[in-house]
C-alpha cells in the first residue's frame, strides 16, 4: 500500500533524543558528585573544602545558582592545591546560566587537576555537541568512556554524536552496549529506534519504540515515533492510537496532531466503515460530534482502546458533551480503572438534566457506590 507523503518523517526521526545533550550531562554530572569526590585524595583536600563542594552541588540542583558559585569558590579557597570537583561544577553553574564559554573554561580546568575525570570530559563533550562541534564532542565522550566503561550519559551522548557524524553502525554498537548496561533506559531504545528509522526498518523501529512506551508510558514521544513506526508499516489504525496517545500525555503536541490527521486519512482509505466520519474530522477537527460517532463504531467492534480515545477527544472538544462521560466511563470500567470510572461517572450524573438518561444515571450511581466501597 501506497502511504501519503504528509507524515513529518523527520520530526519523528530525532524528536525526544537529540535536543537535551547538554542538560542529560548536567543531571548525570550532579548524580555522581560524590562518588567523584570519594577517590579524593583524603589527606590533601581539607573537610572544610569537600563539604562546600556538597553544599554546593545541593544548590545547584535546587537551581541556586549564586548560593551554589559561591559555596564552590569557598571549596577551592579551603582546599589549597589542585581540587577537580568544584570547578567541574562551577561548569555545570555557568551552563545553566547560558555562558558556554566561562563553562568550558572551568571543565577544562577540572581535566587539567584530574585527567581521569570522566564526568567533566562528558560535560564538556555536550557543549562542543550543542555547538555542532562533532569531532571534538566525540573524543571526549571517548575519553569518558575510556575511563568509566559504565558511564551510560556518555555513551548515549557518544550515540548522538555519531548519528550526526552518519556514522550509525558505531552509533548502534554503543545504543547496543547501553541497553545491555541498563534495559529500562528510555533514551537507549529511543536511539536504537531512531537508527532503525534512518535504514528504513520500520519493524524494528516499531519493537524499539514499543518498548519505550511500556518502559517510559509518560513520554509523548514515545509514542510519536511508535505511531510514524506503525503508519510506514501501513497499520494506519494503530498509528492513529499511538499519536491519539501522544496527544493525550501532551495536549499541545502539534506535529503529533498534524500526523494524526493523516494518519485518520490513510485508516479511512483502508476501512469503508470509518472513512465518512475520518473525512469529517479531517474537513472540521474540533467537532465533538464525528468523534463520537467514530467511537461508537469502536466500540461496536469490540475495538475498546480506539474507542475511548475518541470519547476522550470528544471531551476535550465539547466538555459538555454528556454521552461520551457515560461512553468512556463504561470502557474505563471494563479496564478496571478505578479512579477513572467514578470521574467519568461523577461527571455524568453532576451534568445530567435529561429523563432518557436515567437507566444510564442508574448505572453510574450504583457502580460508583461500588467502587467507593471497595
Amino acid at each position: 500500500m501506497k502511504l501519503g507523503n504528509s507524515m513529518r518523517r523527520g520530526r519523528a526521526m530525532w524528536r525526544g533524543l537529540l535536543r537535551r545533550p547538554t542538560q542529560i550531562a548536567t543531571i548525570v554530572g550532579l548524580a555522581v558528585i560524590p562518588a567523584a569526590c570519594g577517590h579524593c585524595a583524603e589527606k590533601v583536600i581539607p573537610d572544610a573544602a569537600r563539604e562546600h563542594t556538597t553544599f554546593c552541588a545541593q544548590y545547584l540542583r535546587e537551581g541556586k545558582l549564586v548560593e551554589a558559585e559561591a559555596r564552590c569558590k569557598l571549596a577551592i579557597e579551603y582546599a589549597g592545591v589542585a581540587y577537580a570537583e568544584p570547578y567541574n561544577l562551577l561548569g555545570m553553574i555557568e551552563v545553566a546560566r547560558g555562558r558556554t564559554e566561562k563553562a568550558v573554561e572551568y571543565y577544562k580546568q577540572a581535566i587539567a587537576y584530574r585527567n581521569d575525570f570522566a564526568e567533566a570530559h562528558s560535560n564538556l563533550g555536550a557543549i562542543f555537541l550543542d555547538q555542532r562541534e562533532y569531532e571534538m564532542a566525540e573524543d571526549q565522550f571517548r575519553e569518558a568512556i575510556e575511563i568509566d566503561p559504565g558511564f551510560l550519559n556518555a555513551r548515549l551522548n557518544l550515540g548522538v554524536c555519531l548519528i550526526y557524524l552518519k556514522r550509525d553502525a558505531e552509533a548502534r554498537d554503543q545504543y547496543l552496549r547501553c541497553v545491555e548496561l541498563d534495559p529500562t533506559l528510555c533514551d537507549c531504545r529511543m536511539g536504537m529506534g531512531i537508527l532503525a528509522l534512518n535504514k528504513h526498518d520500520y519493524e524494528e523501529a516499531r519493537t524499539h519504540f514499543k518498548k519505550l512506551t511500556e518502559i517510559c508510558p509518560q513520554d509523548p514521544n514515545g509514542f510519536y515515533n511508535l505511531g510514524f513506526a506503525y503508519f510506514s508499516l501501513g497499520r494506519c489504525g494503530d498509528a492513529v492510537d499511538a499519536f491519539m496517545q501522544a496527544l493525550s500525555l501532551k495536549a499541545d503536541y502539534i506535529e503529533a496532531r498534524q500526523n494524526l490527521v493523516t494518519a485518520y486519512d490513510c485508516l479511512g482509505k483502508q476501512d469503508g466503515a470509518v472513512l465518512q466520519y475520518t473525512e469529517k474530522i479531517r474537513a472540521n477537527p474540533g467537532d465533538p460530534e464525528p468523534h463520537f460517532t467514530l467511537g461508537t463504531v469502536y466500540e461496536d467492534r469490540q475495538q475498546y482502546d480506539r474507542a475511548l480515545n475518541e470519547y476522550l477527544n470528544t471531551i476535550k472538544l465539547d466538555p459538555k458533551f454528556l454521552l461520551a462521560y457515560y461512553r468512556a466511563a463504561k470502557i474505563h470500567d471494563r479496564n478496571a480503572q478505578t479512579n477513572e470510572t467514578v470521574a467519568a461517572c461523577e461527571k455524568f450524573v453532576d451534568m445530567l438534566r435529561d429523563d432518557r438518561y436515567e437507566q444510564q444515571k442508574s448505572w453510574c450511581v450504583k457502580r460508583v457506590k461500588e467502587l467507593k466501597f471497595k
